[in-house]
C-alpha cells in the first residue's frame, strides 16, 4: 500500500513565508496547503483532515490563538506548531496551554521548523493510531479490522466525516453499515447533536409516515398526545436510514421532499416544521438495479449517493478474523465471568475457511 503524505496546512499573511514553506515541506513530501487569514483556515480544515498546522500568531482578523483554539476542540489530532515574528514569554506559554505543540520565533530556521514538524507529525500519528486501536479492541466507534479494506475504509470516514456531506453505505447484512455511520456521526461536527437510525425494513407502511414526521393530538384514531418524528428530533444532527431499499415508493416521494426543503408538516397538523439534518443511508441492495427495475426513485438515489461507501463481507478480509475473535471472546468471558484465554490455532484456522454468510452480525 502507498505510504500517505503528511498533511500540512500553513497560515500566515507573509507571502514570502508561504512560499519557502510550502516548497521546503513539499520537497520532504509533504502534502502542503496554504492561506492567509483564520478566516481561509476554518473551510480548509473542515473539507479536510490535517496532521499538523503551522499558524502565525498575528493574521489580520481573527488571530492565531484563537484559530489554535478552535482546532484543539474540533480537530483535536491535528498536531499545532505556533510561529511569531515578536511573540512574547506569555504569548508563548499561552500557546502551549490550548494545546500548541511547539512555538517558533521569526526569522525561521527551516531546517528546525522541519525537524518540529516532523516531532509534531509522530505526536499526531500516535494520537491517531491510539484512537484508531481503541476501535479496534473495543469496537465502539470503528469496525474491528486491520485488512487493507479495513484500513481504506477508515482513512476515508476520517476524511468524510467533518464535511456536511451525505453518505450512501452499501454492503451485506452484518458488514458493519451502522457501525460506520455512528463512527461519522462521533467524528463530524454535529457529534453534540442526535444520531437516530431508521430501520426502514422493520416499519409497518402504514406507520412509516408518522414514525418519521411524528404526529398532533388527534391526528388519527389513537392519537391521544403530540409527537415528535424521527426528522424533528434528529433537528441538528444525524438521520440514519437503514435499508432504505426497503423503502416505499410513495414514503422515498415524501421523504425526498423533506431533504430537498429541509422541512415538513405534521400529521394532523398545519404547521411548517424546519430541520437542519446530515443524512446517511444504507442498503444491502444494489439500489441501481433497483432504480432500472422501478423500485427505487433516481432523484433520491443522486440525492443521497453523494459520498459513496461499500463495505465489504467478512469472506473477503479474512485476516481479521483473529482480531474479531479476540474481541468477542473479551465480551463473552465478561458475561459469562470465565476466563478463556487463547483459542486453539486449529480453531482459528477453520474459522477463518468458515464462510460467514452472517458478516459480524
Amino acid at each position: 500500500m502507498v505510504k500517505k503524505q503528511p498533511k500540512i496546512l500553513l497560515v500566515d499573511d507573509e507571502e514570502k513565508i508561504l512560499e519557502s514553506l510550502s516548497a521546503a515541506l513539499s520537497d520532504e513530501g509533504m502534502e502542503v496547503k496554504s492561506c492567509r487569514t483564520a478566516e481561509e483556515a476554518v473551510p480548509l480544515l473542515e473539507r479536510g483532515s490535517f496532521d499538523c498546522a503551522l499558524l502565525d500568531i498575528w493574521l489580520p482578523g481573527r488571530d492565531g490563538l484563537g484559530l489554535l483554539e478552535e482546532i484543539k476542540k474540533r480537530w483535536p489530532e491535528t498536531a499545532v506548531v505556533m510561529i511569531s515574528g515578536h511573540g512574547t514569554i506569555e504569548t508563548a506559554v499561552k500557546a502551549v496551554k490550548l494545546g500548541a505543540f511547539d512555538f517558533l520565533e521569526k526569522p525561521l530556521n527551516l531546517e528546525k521548523v522541519i525537524l518540529d514538524i516532523r516531532h509534531a507529525l509522530d505526536l499526531s500519528r500516535l494520537s491517531r493510531e491510539y484512537q484508531r486501536l481503541r476501535g479496534e479492541l473495543i469496537g465502539e466507534e470503528e469496525l474491528i479490522g486491520r485488512s487493507e479494506v479495513i484500513t481504506r475504509l477508515r482513512e476515508t470516514i476520517d476524511k468524510v466525516a467533518p464535511t456536511e456531506g451525505w453518505v450512501l453505505i452499501t454492503g451485506e447484512n452484518g458488514t458493519g453499515k451502522e457501525v460506520v455511520a455512528k463512527s461519522i456521526h462521533r467524528q463530524s461536527l454535529r457529534r453534540e447533536g442526535p444520531f437516530i437510525a431508521v430501520n426502514c425494513a422493520a416499519i409497518p407502511e402504514e406507520l412509516i409516515e408518522s414514525e418519521l414526521f411524528g404526529y398532533e393530538k388527534g391526528a388519527f384514531t389513537g392519537a391521544d398526545k403530540r409527537r415528535q418524528g424521527k426528522f424533528e428530533i434528529a433537528d441538528g444532527g444525524t438521520i440514519f436510514f437503514d435499508e432504505i431499499g426497503d423503502m416505499s415508493l410513495a414514503t422515498q416521494a415524501k421523504v425526498l421532499r423533506v431533504l430537498q426543503e429541509q422541512e415538513f408538516v405534521k400529521l394532523g397538523g398545519s404547521e411548517t416544521i424546519r430541520v437542519d439534518v446530515r443524512v446517511i443511508a444504507a442498503s444491502n441492495k444494489n439500489l441501481e438495479e433497483e432504480m432500472k427495475k422501478g423500485n427505487f426513485r433516481e432523484d433520491l438515489f443522486y440525492r443521497l449517493n453523494v459520498i459513496p461507501l461499500y463495505i465489504p463481507p467478512l469472506r473477503e478480509r479474512r485476516m481479521d478474523i483473529p482480531l474479531l475473535i479476540e474481541h468477542f471472546l473479551k465480551i463473552f468471558s465478561s458475561k459469562s465471568r470465565l476466563t478463556v484465554k487463547k483459542i486453539h490455532p486449529h480453531v482459528v484456522d477453520a474459522l477463518q475457511q468458515y464462510q460467514w454468510p452472517g458478516n459480524v452480525r
